[in-house]
This record gives structure tokens, C-alpha cells and sequence, in this order.
């Protein structure tokens, strides 16, 4: 067989021989590449998985949340709605809303064709605390608006609003409680400058003697019972403690006659029922994630902490057992409902098996305090991905290396058959002139 310079390709040529000499040492360094890049995103899949698990315990911890539901009912959603809290006990009640608590509210009506006094203080006392605005800290020809502002920014105002109204000719300047209550109430005083005293003032002086008072403050007074009631006031139209658990919100004032609105409340026992499964789906969700993925179930410190999870449900809490209320381990591992046990340990005691779920030393206290190492950005998870993070980043080192390497090998071969062509060339060219 002839060999011609013009069928050699010297960098094909080099190519090829290149690629097979590093066709191994590639194989085996993408292969190492890719290994550690599937565990570092395992570890980051669970790192979110916590985080996510993590919050929801945070969420049921919360001193306002409960896995107790309950079912009410108002018979006058007109004059009060009301929200209950797992603590609620079931019961029967009667609620008549005699009045509806105000925030205090008075006008003072001012001729704005005469100027606002320049000297002389404003005092405003709310509930007992009291404030002096001083006239002559505004500018010479401050307005109405000016004075409200004054108010309003006062650093001794514990809650007196001042806004000006206009209506037609007339202009206001209201002074408003931010709080309601009988004891909320606003007072407003002027005194003149002792000496040389603004005549303005008198407009001053004038406004409050003449002042309209828009709303009363006063409490809310319900009356609890249908007969021998027992009168409950407060300053406010939410009342929290009258019931436990129960938070009435006072909406419209009955009138004399009415029948009192009829609250019931009763425990929802399949709510409950439901959010006692959100709490198990979440943690088999979260096993699952780790004892299903090849990358984390082979990895030392993701299935320590699957065994330490599923160990946290073993033991007493409050006295007694998960397993005794309902909640336990299937054959396959995954946690699950037992509803005739759950059923009867709602009937029974369903405080204690909230404190036994969401207490400070319940179940979901204790898987919080078990996950939340693994969770904080210079934790245990982050600390594991830092290590697969320097393993591959030297993989990519090695591989930078042995491209260079390669290249090195590349460039060799592009040489020698480059060399090989120009001989072969050169031979072609003397025989061929042997020929002529």
C-alpha cells in the first residue's frame, strides 16, 4: 500500500491518538466529578427539606397555633363573631352586647381669618398623660395644620391624633384617641404667655370653651348569660379573656328586647384529625427524601440524623407514649394515624395531648431541637457541603492539569506528523523526478 503525503492529516491524526491516550484518566475523573456533584445536591435537597420541616415545627411551637380544632357557632353574627384557639373548652354560652367600646373624639372649630396665637402653650392630657406644645416653637405664620403637626410629632404624645377638618366655612381641628376605652380620654387647656400675651390666644380660648364632643370614649359592656348575667366591660371591642380560648369580637350593639346572640363551641375532630396528618406527612416526606436517595442513605451524617428523627418518637412525653394516643411506626417505617387511639385521647384529655405534641417538652419541640444544627447557615449540613465542595473542586483541578497535559501530548503528536507528511512529501517529490 502506497502512503501519500496529501492523505495525512496531521492534527486529525493527532487528535485521535491523543484521545485514546486520555480516554481513561477522562472517564475516571468525570466519573469522580459527577459524584461529588450528586451529593452536594443531595445535600442541598436536604437542607431545603429541613429548612421547610424546620419552619413548620417553628409555626406549630408558636404559642398561637394549635393541632386542637374546634367548631363554633353564633346566632347573631351581627353583633359578634368570635375565634377560638385549641384551648377552647366545648360549651354553651349567652352573650348580650349592651355597648360597643368608642374611641374619644372632639372638634374645636377656629376662625381662620385670625392668626394663630405666636406665644402661649397648648396643653393636651390623654388618660393622665399629659403634653404642652409651645406656640412660639412654630413659625410666625403657622397654620392650623401647622398646630396638628406640632401634636402629632410631640415625643411626650402617647396616642392624642390631631387632624384638621373643613366643612364649608368651617374649619376643625379633631383630636382623636388612638385607643378606645372609657379611660382614653382627651383634654385640651391653654394658658397665654405670662407676659405680653398674643390677643390671638383668644381664638385659642374661644375654640375649646366652645368644643364639640364627636364621640364619647367608653367600654364595651356585654352582659354573659341568659339569666343572673354577669356584666363584663372593656376598653376595647376584642375581648380575649372572658372565655378561654375563645376571642369574642364585638361588632353592633342589641337592642333592649333582643335575645342575647348564643355562641357553641365544639371540638372539630376531623380538622384535628387533618392537621395531626400534615404534621405526620411532613416528617415522612422528610425521611423518605433522605432513606430513598442513594447519595444521602450512604451518607454517614444524613442517615444518622434519619435514625435520630425516627428515635425522637420513642419514649414517654407528658407521662405516656405517642404510640398510646394514635400516633406510631408501619412495618415500612413511615409514621401514621391509629384513629380509634387518636379519638379516644381527644375525648378524653385533649390538653395533655397537645402538650404532649406542642408542649416545651413535646415531640415537635424536641425534632426542633434535633434539626436546627443542621440548618443554620454555618451548621452541620453546610459544614458537609464545604467538604464535597474542596472534594470536587481538586477534581477540577486534576482536570485542568491533565487537559494541559494532554495538550502538552497533542502538540507532540501534531509534530511528528507533521515531520512524517513533509518526509513523505519530500520522498514523492524524488521519485517523482526519477520517473520524468
Amino acid at each position: 500500500m502506497s502512503l501519500s503525503a496529501l492523505g495525512i492529516d496531521p492534527a486529525n491524526l493527532a487528535s485521535q491518538y491523543t484521545q485514546i491516550e486520555r480516554a481513561s484518566k477522562d472517564q475516571l475523573l468525570s466519573n469522580k466529578s459527577s459524584d461529588f456533584s450528586r451529593k452536594i445536591s443531595a445535600i442541598d435537597d436536604l437542607k431545603s427539606n429541613l429548612t421547610s420541616f424546620h419552619t413548620s415545627l417553628e409555626s406549630n411551637l408558636d404559642s398561637d397555633s394549635s393541632f386542637l380544632a374546634n367548631s363554633s357557632t353564633v346566632s347573631d353574627e351581627a353583633a359578634l363573631n368570635i375565634t377560638t384557639t385549641g384551648s377552647a373548652s366545648p360549651g354553651e354560652y349567652d352573650i348580650f352586647v349592651e355597648q360597643l367600646a368608642q374611641a374619644h373624639q372632639v372638634a374645636f372649630s377656629f376662625d381662620t381669618s385670625i392668626p394663630l396665637s405666636t406665644n402661649g402653650e397648648l396643653n393636651i392630657d390623654l388618660a393622665g398623660d399629659s403634653f404642652t406644645v409651645d406656640l412660639s416653637t412654630l413659625s410666625a405664620d403657622a397654620s392650623l395644620s401647622d398646630l396638628a403637626s406640632a401634636i402629632n410629632s410631640h415625643v411626650d404624645n402617647k396616642g392624642a391624633k390631631a387632624s384638621v377638618i373643613r366643612s364649608g366655612t368651617d374649619t376643625f381641628l379633631v383630636m382623636t384617641s388612638e385607643e378606645s376605652g372609657a379611660a382614653n380620654q382627651i383634654t385640651v387647656g391653654f394658658s397665654a404667655a405670662a407676659t405680653s400675651p398674643d390677643p390671638n390666644g383668644n381664638n385659642i380660648t374661644a375654640a375649646i370653651a366652645l368644643q364639640t364632643e364627636l364621640t364619647a370614649a367608653q367600654d364595651s359592656i356585654v352582659k354573659l348569660g341568659a339569666t343572673s348575667a354577669i356584666t363584663i366591660t372593656s376598653k376595647t371591642n376584642t375581648l380575649e379573656d372572658v372565655i378561654e380560648g375563645v376571642t369574642l369580637n364585638l361588632t353592633k350593639v342589641q337592642e333592649t328586647g333582643d335575645s342575647p346572640a348564643h355562641v357553641s363551641i365544639g371540638q372539630d375532630l376531623e380538622s384535628t384529625k387533618n392537621n395531626i396528618q400534615s404534621f405526620i406527612d411532613a416528617f415522612n416526606n422528610l425521611s423518605s427524601s433522605i432513606t430513598t436517595n442513594d447519595n444521602l442513605k450512604r451518607d454517614n451524617l444524613a442517615s444518622s440524623l434519619a435514625r435520630s428523627l425516627r428515635n425522637d418518637f420513642q419514649g414517654t412525653f407528658e407521662g405516656k407514649t405517642l404510640y398510646s394516643v394514635g400516633i406510631e411506626f408501619d412495618r415500612t417505617g413511615n409514621l401514621q394515624i391509629n384513629s380509634e387511639r387518636l379519638e379516644e385521647a381527644l375525648s378524653s384529655d385533649p390538653e395533655l395531648l397537645t402538650k404532649m405534641l406542642t408542649g416545651d417538652n413535646g415531640v415537635m419541640s424536641k425534632l426542633e431541637q434535633r434539626i436546627e444544627p443542621y440548618t443554620k447557615g454555618y451548621g452541620l449540613i453546610s459544614d458537609k457541603k464545604d467538604t464535597l465542595q474542596a472534594s470536587l473542586d481538586i477534581i477540577t483541578r486534576q482536570q485542568e492539569k491533565h487537559d494541559l497535559s494532554m495538550e502538552q501530548v497533542y502538540q507532540r503528536y501534531l509534530s511528528q506528523f507533521t515531520q512524517m507528511q513533509q518526509t513523505i512529501a519530500q520522498l514523492e517529490s524524488t521519485m517523482g523526478q526519477f520517473g520524468s
